[in-house]
């Protein structure tokens, strides 16, 4: 018995809350730590090697590093508004358009919780990219925050317009290759071996996107920036080094300057909203892990995915599970256990 994170994961999969799980801890030069446990789909056992769709972890490993690799490069401000780099962005703005900054953090107005359904969702991906472009926000900028797929699909366009190239293309060489992460990709997995796969909860078969909108886009040709990504515990792990060593590259150089990595572990959000997030990443809410320092950021996927990079503690923690029951217990269980690992790794702290 490893301990009580061990006991968490294992009455998860007797409650069948979630099928299997893959845990990872990493320090900026190493990892440390690696567990898995149960199956990543029928008679699969589940690895820190297993293949896994990480949902809206998409957004932030994939879109935002993106959006800040093109912003080191000049391509973009992320205070200019987002219709600067969306000039076909047809409906009206009331109180004026929210920047690309305002996408990022939820707070250009956009809603669908609000709404009868998603206004944007249609059978069609051409057409549900279409529609982003096409409905109004309901709330005028930086007075109302509410986490909408939407921000990252108009995004996930954005990053395609400014650099003149697929979103999975400009992933998979500017930031998958040299990280070295080579099981990750955007769209689908990058084998379709079924020992690799996993199957995460409303697919149909391992290697499907679980998010309704991201499956439908990349399925007719188009590339999401909210959903869609597949890696390993792994390949995270190398993504969270990165950051942890200030945006500096396995061989020697570096991915972006290590100053702007503000832009992710800052608190960018307005005074008057109580939610504190930078560029994307989660800064602290509800499902903040205990024993984290204060400098931690993080982001969940609704299929069972959260990666916690600790910069106070100089940790990482990487939690993959294919969650197929009670979304709200899955997500707290993933920070009670991203909680007892951080202390299990922190200098003069072991847990049993």
């Amino acid at each position: 018995m490893y301990g009580r994170w061990e006991e968490i994961i294992r009455d998860e999969i007797k409650d069948g809350v979630i099928d299997g799980a893959a845990l990872l801890v990493c320090d900026p030069e190493r990892e440390l730590f690696q567990y898995a446990c149960g199956e990543a789909a029928d008679g699969v056992p589940m690895s820190c090697d297993t293949i896994i769709d990480i949902a809206s972890v998409t957004k932030v490993v994939a879109t935002a590093t993106a959006l800040l690799l093109c912003r080191c490069r000049g391509m973009i401000d992320f205070d200019a508004p987002f219709t600067r780099y969306l000039p076909d962005f047809a409906a009206p703005l009331p109180g004026g358009p929210g920047t690309v900054r305002d996408l990022a953090l939820h707070i250009a107005g956009f809603s669908h919780e609000n709404q009868p359904k998603r206004q944007y969702l249609a059978e069609d991906g051409g057409e549900l990219l279409r529609n982003t472009l096409r409905f109004p926000p309901l709330f005028p900028p930086r007075t109302h925050f509410e986490y909408a797929c939407w921000n990252y699909l108009l995004l996930g366009q954005i990053v395609e317009r400014v650099t003149g190239r697929r979103l999975t293309e400009f992933c998979r060489t500017e930031l998958f290759e040299p990280l070295g992460m080579t099981d990750s990709s955007l769209g689908r997995p990058v084998v379709t071996d079924p020992g690799r796969l996993a199957q995460t909860c409303g697919t149909n078969a391992p290697g499907e996107i679980s998010d309704f909108a991201a499956f439908h886009v990349y399925r007719d040709g188009g590339c999401a920036g909210n959903a869609g990504m597949f890696s390993t515990a792994r390949d995270l792990g190398k993504f969270c080094r990165m950051l942890l060593q200030g945006g500096r590259l396995p061989g020697g150089g570096m991915l972006f300057p290590e100053a702007r990595l503000r832009e992710f572990t800052v608190n960018a959000m307005p005074p008057h909203l109580p939610e504190k997030r930078g560029f994307g990443w989660v800064i602290r809410d509800a499902y903040r892990p205990e024993s984290a320092s204060d400098q931690i950021i993080y982001h969940s996927g609704w299929s069972g995915q959260t990666l916690y990079i600790d910069f106070g503690l100089r940790l990482c923690v990487v939690v993959l599970t294919t969650r197929r029951g009670d979304y709200e217990r899955a997500k707290c269980d993933r920070s009670r256990i991203a909680s007892l690992l951080l202390k299990k790794f922190t200098v003069g702290e072991r847990v049993e």
